[in-house]
């Protein structure tokens, strides 16, 4: 029972409303198998009047009894349709909006939570909140009926009352020892099959890295060691059902063979009459089906209790980095970012140690250093993906954390490495943040996209999923840099935006960048020394620290390392430095994180 309970419970705690409706659907239950043990009355009925030679015209009472017992079975059937495809509705797009949500507000979710498990609960798991309800009233609703029925037998005889008790507590407590069996390798089946599909993920993000490393025979071992783990799972799991659907079943068999032979004694003694006997057999009936289905809903609770379980996982997980925002609505924003003696680290490892730098309006202040070095975490800090643990970030002389939600968001925006494009149109694209078509236009010109678009055959309504090759990686960057322009945010951020782009392509956003500036502070990551020429300040980064920071040409005089930067034919984009820790602290389980380190 507390088990029971503990499940309902939890259904409330993920979605609480819709309370009574909840209500309504056990009522519905409770009604329709209370309505149900009618039936075998109206029939018993029919029998005695047959039997016992009474008057043939009082069979059509029980006859119209008969009818209207299943008129009332099937509406109280209809209402309860009713009420489960309202709460259907209810559960599954509340919880997927509240899921949603959260893992947008919890960035860190897949260091502790697998994107093949997150996705999985998405599609699968929160579809089964209304069958746990459903589940539920079945089980509260059938257990009071079985009571009934005992009673009822008790009414006729006592001894026959405990026997059909014995029998079905007997092959209750076979079934729940078997359910207990069953749930816990399911749990087993699920956790491997989430294993399978970070896999899969893993792999289609990566398709063209392992066919040119030929990595797959490698993927390929990994993959068939949580295959033979899921397989084993599954077998002990079928093992356990087997034994639950063709071998415990024989003890209500016999049971009911037992009880059958018991009753006709009793006819036979002239104890109970032929329509009782057909009533008892009938209410018999109903125990032995009343029984499996309870049981059965019973280890449906176990298993959907696991989904529920891997719900409240994603909903209870707090990101460490998380920060919130404040009131401050003032939205008059120069431009102007001051990190003061910033500290960030995760896990104990320090990313940044006491970074201080300037960015000004109408410059271009570049963050350049060796890969894993802590640029790009100065750029999730920016975008508040990460909370600071010491120091202050701030804008316009206001810490970061103060401005409100959209006030900050509108005010801050940018592109990162790859273009995020959407699988919809152009126009559709660009709307996601500005809809007005003649200021998409002006952001489309600025970037100099416009004619592409144009030379479309739909223009600005070409959708880029029906369309891919029409734009190189250039176009799509720039498509997303019109796109950040359309927030007009005075404060602009771009990480490595011309790492992916053929060299025309990277004068072109060249261009751009240095045509930004005039209006906005354009912050860059970048290891080209084509955009590190072009930068007005320079700030270089040495394992978290910063070792120099200035204007330009007094950088390259005083930094070594920036010397060697800049004059590199050759270096390696810049890495998510969070993601660089946690594949090092992990490399040897390919399928633990939602990062690959091929995409690195």
């Amino acid at each position: 029972m507390k088990h029971f309970l503990e499940t309902i419970q939890s259904v409330f705690e993920i979605a609480p409303k819709k309370r009574f409706e909840v209500f309504e659907l056990f009522l519905s239950f409770m009604l329709y198998n209370l309505v149900s043990l009618l039936p075998p009355i109206a029939t018993a009925g029919i029998i005695s009047v047959i039997t016992q030679g009474s008057n043939f015209h009082a069979i059509w009472f029980y006859v119209i009894l008969f009818l209207l017992f299943y008129i009332i079975e099937y509406t109280l059937l209809a209402w309860k349709y009713y009420i489960y495809v309202t709460l259907s509705h209810y559960y599954y797009n509340t919880v997927q909006q509240k899921l949603f949500d959260h893992v947008i507000n919890n960035i860190s979710i897949t260091e502790k939570i697998s994107r093949g498990r997150i996705t999985d609960t998405f599609n699968e798991d929160i579809s089964y909140l209304i069958q746990t309800i459903n589940s539920a009233a079945i089980v509260l609703t059938g257990v009071i009926q079985l009571l009934i029925i005992f009673l009822i037998f008790a009414s006729y005889n006592v001894p026959i009352a405990v026997v059909a008790l014995l029998i079905d507590l007997f092959y209750i407590f076979l079934m729940s020892k078997n359910s207990k069996f069953v749930a816990k390798h399911f749990d087993g089946v699920r956790k491997y099959k989430d294993r399978l599909l970070d896999a899969l993920n893993e792999i289609l993000n990566n398709l063209r890295q392992i066919k040119t490393l030929n990595l797959m025979p490698i993927l390929n071992r990994k993959i068939s060691s949580n295959r033979s783990s899921f397989d084993a799972q599954f077998d002990k799991r079928y093992l356990y059902l087997t034994a639950r659907y063709c071998k415990i079943p024989m003890v209500i068999q016999v049971g009911k063979i037992i009880l059958y032979v018991l009753l006709a004694i009793l006819v036979f003694k002239n104890q109970i009459t032929i329509d009782k006997l057909v009533l008892l057999i009938s209410y018999y009936e109903m125990v032995v089906s009343n029984t499996n289905k309870t049981l059965e809903e019973l280890l449906n609770l176990s298993t959907y209790n696991i989904r529920l379980q891997r719900i409240k996982s994603i909903l209870n997980y707090t990101s460490y980095t998380k920060g919130s925002y404040g009131d401050l609505n003032n939205d008059y924003i120069n431009g102007d970012v001051l990190f003061d003696n910033v500290s960030f680290n995760i896990s104990g490892r320090e990313i940044l140690k006491d970074v201080s730098f300037e960015a000004k309006p109408n410059e271009i202040t570049a963050i350049v250093g060796r890969p894993g070095s802590g640029k790009t975490t100065i750029i999730n800090l920016l975008y508040r993906l990460y909370s600071i643990k010491s120091g202050n970030i701030l804008i316009d002389g206001e810490s970061i954390y103060h401005y409100s939600k959209k006030v900050y968001t509108t005010n801050v925006s940018g592109v990162f490495q790859k273009p995020l494009i959407f699988k919809m149109s152009i126009r559709d694209n660009l709307s996601v943040v500005d809809r007005n078509q003649k200021q998409q236009i002006n952001a489309c010109k600025r970037v100099g996209i416009y004619e592409k678009i144009l030379s479309l055959p739909r223009g600005f309504n070409t959708v880029l999923k029906e369309n891919r090759g029409l734009f190189t990686e250039g176009e799509l960057q720039k498509l997303a840099i019109a796109r950040a322009l359309l927030s007009k945010a005075e404060i602009l951020l771009f990480d490595e935006v011309t790492s992916n782009v053929d060299p025309e392509t990277s004068k072109e956003i060249i261009n751009i960048l240095e045509d930004l500036k005039e209006d906005h502070t354009v912050i860059i990551i970048t290891h080209k020394p084509e955009i590190m020429k072009i930068a007005d300040k320079i700030v270089v980064l040495d394992a978290g620290q910063v070792v120099a920071k200035g204007k330009n040409k007094e950088v390259f005089t005083k930094s070594p390392l920036y010397r060697t930067l800049r004059n590199a034919t050759f270096a390696k984009p810049s890495i998510d430095d969070e993601t660089e820790h946690i594949i090092e602290d992990s490399s040897s389980d390919f399928l633990a994180h939602d990062e690959p380190a091929l995409d690195l």
